[in-house]
Order: C-alpha cells, then sequence, then structure tokens
C-alpha cells in the first residue's frame, strides 16, 4: 500500500495546494495591495460624501474624520515614543482660537487662517515640549493634564479670546449643506495627510529612532540617539494637525468659548482610540478612532442621561480585555497563522 508521502496522487495534490496558500499569503504582503486598500477606501469615502444627501451623517462623519486625525497627530509621540500625552485638546482649543482671533480681528476667511493655526500650534508644542520632556512617564501625563486645565482658565480670562463668553465667526458657505459638504471634505484631506504621515514615517529612520525611545530612552541617548529632539519634533508635528484639526473646527463651528473648546475629554476620546485601535501603527488609530466614535455616536442617539457614557465605557473595558494590544494586532496575528507567515 501507498503511504500519503509516496503516493504520487497525494504528492502531487500536497504541491498543488500548497503553493496557492503561498502565492495568496505573498499577495496579502504585496506592497502595492498595501498602498491601494487605502487609497480605495479613501476613494470610496469621497465618493459617498460627494453624492450622499444625509447632512447629518456627513456631520458625524466629520467628526469621525477630525479624530482620526488627532489619534494619527498624537501616535507620533504616544504610540512610536511611548510617551503618553493627554495635551491633544490643548492644541485643538489652540488652532481653533488663533482662527476665531484672526477672523474677528482682521474678518479674513475662516480657511485662510488654517496654516496659520498649525504654525501656532506647533510652535507652541515647541515651547512646551523643551522643558517638558524632562519629565517622563505618568509625571509627562499629568503635566500634560494640568496644562489642559490651565489652557482653560487662561481662555477664561484673556479679553483677546473673548473670555467666558468666547467668539463668534462668520459662515464660510451660503447654505448648511454646502458648508457641511465642504469641512466634510477638508476634514478628509486632513486625515489622509495625517495617515499619510505616519505610514511615510514607519518607513524612516526617525521611526527607528522614536521606538528605540519607547523601548529603553537611556540606551538610545548612550547610543547618541538626539532623543530631545526627536520627542519635540514628533509632539509638534502631532500639535500641527491638532491645530489644524482646530481650525476646521472653529470655522464649522462658528462659534467656541473655553470650556468646550479646551474639553479634557477630546483628549481622553483620541487616546483611548489609539490604544483600542494598536498602538504604533498607522492603521490602529483609524480603526480605533472610527470603532469609539461610532459607538459614543450610536449610545448618544439611542441612550438618555448617563447610560450612554456607562455602556460605552463598559464596552470600551471589553475590547480592552479581549484585544489588550488593539484591535487590529490580533487580526494580523491569526492571518499569519493561517497562511503559515
Amino acid at each position: 500500500m501507498n503511504s500519503p508521502v509516496n503516493n504520487p496522487v497525494n504528492s502531487h495534490t500536497h504541491a498543488s495546494v500548497r503553493p496557492r496558500w503561498h502565492t495568496a499569503a505573498a499577495v496579502l504582503r504585496h506592497p502595492a495591495l498595501k498602498v491601494a486598500a487605502p487609497l480605495a477606501l479613501l476613494a470610496a469615502t469621497g465618493i459617498w460624501g460627494a453624492v450622499t444627501g444625509d447632512v447629518a451623517g456627513l456631520r458625524i462623519a466629520s467628526t469621525v474624520l477630525m479624530y482620526i486625525a488627532l489619534a494619527e497627530g498624537w501616535n507620533l509621540l504616544g504610540g512610536y515614543a511611548g510617551y503618553l500625552n493627554f495635551g491633544t485638546v490643548i492644541f485643538l482649543g489652540i488652532g481653533a482660537y488663533t482662527t476665531a482671533i484672526a477672523v474677528t480681528g482682521t474678518g479674513v476667511n475662516a480657511l485662510v487662517t488654517l496654516p496659520l493655526a498649525a504654525l501656532v500650534a506647533g510652535a507652541v508644542s515647541v515651547l512646551i515640549g523643551i522643558p517638558g520632556f524632562r519629565l517622563r512617564g505618568d509625571y509627562f501625563a499629568v503635566a500634560t493634564f494640568v496644562l489642559t486645565l490651565a489652557a482653560k482658565e487662561l481662555a477664561n480670562v484673556l479679553g483677546i479670546t473673548g473670555g467666558s463668553v468666547g467668539l463668534f465667526l462668520p459662515p464660510v458657505a451660503d447654505s448648511l449643506s454646502a458648508s457641511t459638504r465642504l469641512f466634510f471634505f477638508l476634514f478628509l484631506a486632513l486625515a489622509a495627510i495625517s495617515v499619510a504621515i505616519c505610514w511615510v514615517s514607519e518607513r524612516t529612520r526617525w521611526f527607528s529612532a522614536l521606538v528605540a525611545v519607547r523601548e529603553d530612552e537611556d540606551a538610545a541617548e548612550v547610543l547618541g540617539v538626539p532623543t530631545l529632539r526627536l520627542k519635540v519634533v514628533a509632539l509638534a508635528v502631532g500639535a500641527a494637525i491638532a491645530g489644524a484639526a482646530g481650525s476646521l473646527y472653529a470655522a464649522q463651528s462658528l462659534y467656541i468659548e473655553p470650556t468646550g473648546t479646551f474639553d479634557f475629554r477630546v483628549s481622553l476620546a483620541v487616546v483611548v482610540a489609539v490604544i483600542l485601535g494598536g498602538k504604533g501603527t498607522w492603521y490602529g488609530p483609524v480603526a480605533g478612532a472610527v470603532l469609539t466614535q461610532f459607538l459614543a455616536t450610536q449610545l448618544f442617539v439611542r441612550m438618555q442621561g448617563v447610560w450612554d457614557q456607562l455602556i460605552f465605557g463598559l464596552l470600551l473595558i471589553a475590547v480592552a480585555l479581549l484585544a489588550p494590544r488593539g484591535i487590529t494586532r490580533p487580526t494580523r496575528r491569526a492571518r499569519g497563522r493561517r497562511f503559515g507567515v
């Protein structure tokens, strides 16, 4: 009797099956597919935004896209370098107030001020980061939380910010529908740029140096890695993204005030999105932001009082227990086992 190994039919069958699995695995790992899939998703999102008449849906999608941009910006320092940072809303607020002050003071179109808002937020982050990075770990996280409270109080007392009354901005479009669609595409562009920054960064020596900081900062310094400069640049790029998002937020909302603009829950939502999605990857923050904002929106619509926040928290705990490294990590490991890679 022929054994399965010596049987020519079985040998032919195994020889024909295994190359198919390896071919499928090779296709999934092909660099072209890794680029084509995100571009196809971006194009599909843009087409939906162009053809849909759902104004409420566009507004919700704009919020999701804003959080994708914020999460990707946070990921540069928090995910790659491992620095827990609760200060995202500081730079979002700086960008919003930069636009609002420029518009109310000069009458310029709010969209023109977007580069200025990003620049101001990035510059302030450098002023914060140079002395702030003397702190590490939990101390740095606590410092960013305290700075968030300080920024809100400062906006409450400064005359240029309008104090607790806030500032009003004129609309940038003639109708609500046109304005909502315009800002959807602006937030889509900002999210795409933010994802591209992280995607490109992961293919540079800068990324390797940031990971070295995360793994052992003291050892990285001994090896000659300019850790302070790396961290300041990562913080500044993330802050510039947040500043641009804040500029768009102010221009779309038409009114900003300190309590809502410097809401600490924004920073917390960004941190949760990155951790749940999978920090340290360009795709993790995207998945995390979509998941958390979708859950938050659905629960807000369907629940009342504190129930939406309670159930949201319980769902996040469940996801964290089932996927402690992020929802995108188990998928990658399972795919590797399936194809033997």
